[in-house]
């Protein structure tokens, strides 16, 4: 899904079935039945015959998936999986929407894990310090939430580089030079 897809917090329309983007404050409560499934899924596609097996061997926990991420009742969508197509294409669409959750990124190579244990709190603290409100935290779409973690990281990043490179500059300025240097970073009104 592409980065306004999750950032409106979009569904996604086949038939009358709506799959929803999962958001921040649900999250708890679908990774109940959700962690189960992308356990399953790990390192595999989603073709049909994984997806029947996936039906097949957690059947519970694709339905309540499904509930969370559809506006369906457990009920319409057992009545859905009796049109086989259909099923497996509301299925796949529900681990597409929600890709974020379900395929996460790895983290690249090289990159350091700290062994600082991070919880929900400091990285919602990180975003409210980038300008986010704790509400809208809650209600983004878990797609969004990780895209705008990243945005904030680059951000920040970017702002310790600029910082360094003038820490630089004005170390090896003359003092002409730092005074030219001081008056160009003035703000002006």
């Amino acid at each position: 899904m592409n980065d306004f897809f999750l950032a409106d917090n979009r569904t996604f329309q086949i038939d009358e079935i709506e799959v929803k983007q999962i958001q921040v404050k649900s999250l708890d409560l679908f990774c109940r039945h959700a962690e189960t499934v992308k356990e399953y899924l790990k390192d595999k596609d989603y073709s049909d015959e994984i997806l029947i097996e996936l039906f097949k061997a957690h059947t519970v926990e694709v339905i309540q998936t499904c509930v969370m991420t559809t506006n369906l009742t457990a009920d319409r969508i057992f009545d859905v999986a009796k049109d086989q197509a259909l099923f497996l294409d509301m299925l796949r669409a529900v681990l597409t929407v929600n890709t974020a959750y379900f395929k996460p990124e790895k983290p690249k190579r090289g990159s350091k894990q700290s062994n600082e244990k991070v919880t929900w709190f400091d990285s919602f603290q990180y975003l409210i310090e980038s300008g986010h409100r704790h509400d809208d935290i809650m209600n983004m779409s878990y797609g969004a939430y990780l895209q705008y973690v990243k945005a904030a990281q680059r951000n920040e990043l970017r702002k310790m580089r600029s910082q360094v490179n003038l820490m630089r500059s004005a170390q090896h300025a003359q003092n002409r030079e730092f005074k030219k240097l001081m008056e160009d970073l003035k703000v002006v009104d």
